[in-house]
């Protein structure tokens, strides 16, 4: 009887063992379930704040690529308005001396050589009329491409600022000189000797061949900084 209950005893023992045992090895499996669990969900939470920092930074660089754009755009017309004035600028100069000069003087001439004062006068004070006119539009040209190059400066490098001031000095001096031989053309002297106006012609010719060097170099230079953009 004593064996029978000592193996009873023996037996509960081992049972208890189990179960407390397998009660611990159930704890650690329910701990280790939920700290999987946790693991996933701070997996989640990472995977949605890198999907949302990856979508903003995705966003500001549509953004930066729009900007960029709008200002290459921005640029680039800017750039091309001021290389039109500038051709139309040297269109109207040469449209002064070689269509609407010719007509003026050819017609004072023609007046003026009649053999009446009254005429002479006449012919003195239209003529003196065209060619303020003429100077007019010449100086309301300038004037344009004066502006316009001030606005060039607003979005401009140092290096472009310095090629538009050689620019703005050199076609102040040509139409100066382009004035001048307006001026000498009118003169009698001038049409007793017409050699006398060769060196304002060398003049000329010289300042259009720097203001060309010039002009490339703006053009090769706003190249650079629209690439820079």
């Amino acid at each position: 009887m004593e064996y029978i209950v000592g193996l009873v005893s023996f037996l509960l023992g081992i049972a208890a063992g189990y179960f407390a045992a397998y009660g611990k090895e159930k704890g650690k499996n329910r701990a280790l379930k939920e700290d999987i669990e946790n693991l996933e969900e701070q997996k989640q939470q990472v995977q949605v704040k890198y999907t949302k920092e990856i979508e903003e930074l995705k966003k500001n660089n549509v953004l930066d690529v729009e900007l960029r754009k709008h200002k290459y755009g921005e640029k680039k017309n800017q750039f091309a308005k001021f290389f039109t004035l500038l051709d139309e600028f040297h269109a109207k100069s040469n449209e002064i001396f070689i269509e609407r000069f010719g007509p003026i003087h050819s017609k004072f001439m023609k007046n003026y050589l009649v053999d009446d004062a009254s005429t002479q006068n006449e012919a003195i004070a239209e003529f003196n009329q065209g060619m303020m006119a003429l100077f007019g539009e010449l100086h309301q040209e300038h004037l344009k491409l004066t502006t316009e190059t001030n606005s060039i400066r607003l979005i401009s490098s140092s290096v472009l600022d310095g090629l538009l001031d050689q620019l703005t000095a050199n076609v102040g001096e040509a139409t100066n000189t382009a004035q001048e031989m307006l001026r000498m053309m009118a003169r009698p002297e001038f049409w007793a000797d017409q050699t006398m106006l060769s060196p304002l012609q060398a003049k000329a010719e010289e300042q259009g061949r720097e203001i060309i060097s010039i002009r490339d170099n703006i053009r090769k230079q706003m190249k650079v900084e629209l690439d820079q953009i």
